[in-house]
Parts: structure tokens; C-alpha cells; sequence
């Protein structure tokens, strides 16, 4: 069974990813990467390469695998060995991904920590890292030059994805984390990775490493300087510090969303309904939609309490019958991956402008006055009254001005003024008592 990723996603992870989606060039590098690379050419390097584990191959690391991809809710990708000294361990592939471990990961750490690394991998599968991933690091290594982008249109898209491969970073250690049910595995991945290897034995101490990763988290925050100088350092990394790993991972670990997390996993291996689950919806999700579109994507998700409310408050941006407006449990300030439960009420709000026979209940006894005071001047008087008297006002008169000595002069019987209850500026459009005083004074001889 599929698991929400989002009860894995840390919110870095998925704000950097659409901060990055909104850098000018990004859809270009992704038609380009789409266009250029192919997954068949990996899949030949690692079976004609490398080493591929199963039941027959290896079978007591294969075996660590299957597990951790039951829990997590993918299929079982495959499984490399590299021989390479450099302890490390990496996921490609988007339709068929796969894990490689290289021959100095196993050298490095104890076998009790391979688990967590296998899982840490299969959380980016699990979090739909894999293609972005494999852009990233093609990216980082020059291997997308033929991209038709300037060198300084790369060098932000260079940086963002740096930056949101680190944030990735932490919702795969989650995903380790969930699966060893603690932190101190991935706390002392992290340490393993910082310098220690098997050969340190009873000397290693977790705690002190973790008093490590505390200090300097201090250390950055105390001083603009510091941060300043970790941000010039590390600004193309595409891991996180190991002490800034290590320093997540257990304030997770020890977290309320860990509690939450482990309680889903748990009524989903059960069959039972989680009581909350990450509500897997933005609000952008919904916006101009119809609301009954919204509410079927709702459903099927499993949200049963939505509801629609009707607004006539009108923006620039609004268009008849969409959802303008999202509130869940009354607050419009809702996130991605926030805990709810699936009777959480949701209110989407849809513009509907009012109709002509719903603003005239709202002006009883009043009438839209035709045109405005200013395009009534010049106008014909009779024309002007009979047009008044049909629109429905019960109250006309006129007023001569006596104003003109000629008898062939161009202007005769035409509106000097309009006034409405003695106010002789009105708008077209404005509701106005039909028993409302209305005088025309036009020109007429002396």
C-alpha cells in the first residue's frame, strides 16, 4: 500500500522544491534534461558495471531491503554494489529507480547501519526525489552544458537546486527514521560520515557528537558573520552538514509530528483508518477552480466534511465561479503536510457575482439611475424626461431658464442640469429613490 510521503516531507524540503519549480529556466532545464537523458543508459552501466545484489547475490544485504520498502510503501527497486573507496550510497531512475552502495560504504559503517541507509535511499523514492534528484546532481557535475541557458541564468538554478538537495536530505532521514522507529541510527550515519569508522569501536561517543552538532547550530545562529560564512562555504553542497543532519534528525525524533507519523504507519499496517494523516493539498491546489471540481479532489482523498460558501466579493483576479478562498477548520492560513483529521471542516469559498433581480431586493423603492449627470447635459429635454419617467421616478419637473435670445439658437430645449434631491453630480448606475425630486432645467427663450 502506497504511503502519504507527506507524513516524511520536511517543510524545507517541499517549500525549497517550489522555490526552485519558480527560477526563470527551470522548465527549460527540465525539457532539455527530459529531451537528453536516458534512463536505459544507466540501467546498462550498472548491470554491465557493477555488482547486483538479490536472494542469490549478497543475500543477507539484499535482504535488508524488501523490509524497508514494505513499510515505506514502494516497490523494491534494485540493488548495486560499486566498488569504490569512497563510502557512499545514491538512488537514479524515475519510471525504474534503483539504489547503488559503493564498496567503501560497507567498509566504513557497521552492518547494523546498513538498514538505515538503504532506507534513507528508498525515502527519496518513497518522497518522489529520484528525477529532480538526477537533474541536480547532472547539473552540479556539468553534465547538462548543452542547455540553452546563459551561464548566469545556471548559476541560480545551480544554487537553488544545491539548496533544496540538502532540504531533500531531511525527509529521507525521516524515512530512516521511521523505519528504525528512533534517530540514533541516522544520528550516528551522520556521525560515521563526519569521520568515524568501524575501526573506532567502544570509543565513539553519540552524545558528544550530538553536543558537537548543538554548538554549532549556536555557533551559526549568534552571529550574522558565521552564517554569512557557513552560507559562502556550503551554498553549492548538495548534502547537509553532517552535524545539521544529525541536529534535524533528532528534534524530529523527539517531535509531535514523530508521534503523529508513527501512530498512521501503525493503523495503515493494521488496516485501520489513521485518526490524522498530512493533508496532501496546498491551497494553490484549489484556487480557480470550480468548487465542485475541488470537492471531488477532495473526496478521493478522503475528506468528507467540505462545504461550499458563496462570496460577491469581487478582485481583479476573480472569475464567476471558482474558488477564491480555502479554509480548513476555519483558518485560512493552512499548510501542506499539516495533521488533520478526515472530518477536518474544509470551506471552499467561490465568487459569484449577484444577479440583476438579487440587487434589486436590495434596493427596495429605489431605481438605477440610466446614465450619469454629466452625459444628461446637451441632451434633449423631452427625450430626457419621458426616458426618466419610463425608467419609473414619479417625481420630474422642469425648469425653464429663460436663457436664450435667439430664436434659431442650437441649444433651445436642451439640459442645462440634472438634480437629484437638490445634488446635481450623480453616476450612472446609483440607486435612487423613485419619489426623489428630480429636476431638469433646460435652455429656453428669454
Amino acid at each position: 500500500m502506497a504511503v502519504n510521503q507527506n507524513v516524511f516531507i520536511h517543510n524545507d524540503d517541499r517549500a525549497a522544491l517550489e522555490a526552485l519549480k519558480a527560477i526563470p529556466g527551470f522548465t527549460t532545464l527540465t525539457k532539455s534534461f527530459m529531451r537528453s537523458w536516458n534512463e536505459r543508459l544507466m540501467y546498462i552501466n550498472n548491470m554491465s558495471t557493477f555488482v547486483r545484489l538479490s536472494e542469490k547475490q549478497l543475500p543477507r544485504y539484499y535482504a535488508m531491503l524488501p523490509p524497508i520498502c514494505e513499510k515505506l510503501g514502494i516497490a523494491v527497486p534494485e540493488l548495486f554494489l560499486k566498488l569504490d573507496v569512497v563510502p557512499n550510497a545514491y538512488t537514479y531512475g524515475e519510471e525504474k529507480p534503483f539504489i547503488v552502495i559503493t564498496s567503501g560504504l560497507l567498509e566504513t559503517i557497521p552492518e547494523e547501519l546498513l538498514p538505515t541507509v538503504l532506507a534513507h535511499e528508498c525515502g527519496h523514492i518513497a518522497c518522489h526525489h529520484v528525477l529532480y534528484r538526477t537533474m541536480g546532481q547532472m547539473l552540479m557535475n556539468g553534465m547538462l552544458g548543452m542547455v540553452p541557458l546563459a551561464a548566469v541564468a545556471i548559476l541560480p538554478l545551480k544554487a537553488a537546486f544545491a539548496y533544496w538537495m540538502r532540504c531533500s536530505e531531511f525527509s529521507a532521514d525521516r524515512a530512516a527514521i521511521v523505519c528504525d522507529g528512533t534517530a540514533d541510527k541516522v544520528t550516528e550515519m551522520c556521525m560515521r560520515f563526519a569521520g568515524l569508522t568501524k575501526a573506532v569501536g567502544s570509543e565513539m561517543n553519540l552524545e558528544e557528537f550530538m553536543n558537537q552538532a548543538n554548538e554549532y547550530r549556536e555557533m551559526i545562529d549568534d552571529s550574522k558573520l558565521n552564517k554569512a560564512m557557513e552560507q559562502m562555504l556550503f551554498t553549492f553542497n548538495d548534502h547537509p552538514i553532517n552535524a545539521v543532519r544529525a541536529s534535524e534528525a533528532k528534534k524530529w525524533a523527539d517531535s509531535e509530528d514523530f508521534r503523529r507519523t508513527m501512530e498512521y504507519l501503525n493503523a495503515e499496517q493494521r488496516g485501520e483508518q489513521p485518526k490524522e494523516e498530512p493533508f496532501p493539498f496546498k491551497k494553490q491546489d484549489f484556487l480557480g477552480k470550480k468548487p465542485e471540481e475541488a470537492n471531488e479532489t477532495l473526496a478521493k482523498a478522503g475528506y468528507v466534511n467540505a462545504d461550499f460558501t458563496r462570496t460577491t466579493d469581487n478582485s481583479f483576479f476573480s472569475k464567476s465561479g471558482t474558488v477564491t478562498e480555502v479554509l480548513v477548520n476555519g483558518s485560512k492560513d493552512f499548510r501542506e503536510g499539516e495533521w488533520l483529521a478526515k472530518d477536518a471542516k474544509i470551506e471552499l469559498q467561490y465568487y459569484q457575482p449577484l444577479s440583476g433581480e438579487e440587487i434589486k431586493r436590495m434596493h427596495p423603492g429605489e431605481i438605477m439611475m440610466p446614465a450619469s449627470s454629466r452625459s444628461y447635459i446637451g441632451r434633449n429635454c423631452r427625450d430626457v424626461f419621458y426616458e426618466l419617467r419610463d425608467a419609473g421616478f414619479e417625481n420630474i419637473r422642469i425648469e425653464k431658464a429663460g436663457d436664450i435670445t435667439k430664436e434659431n439658437d442650437r441649444n433651445l430645449g436642451k439640459i442645462i442640469s440634472v438634480s437629484i434631491n437638490g445634488n446635481s453630480i450623480f453616476a450612472k448606475g446609483v440607486w435612487t429613490p423613485k419619489d426623489a425630486e428630480i429636476i431638469l432645467r433646460f435652455h429656453t427663450l428669454a
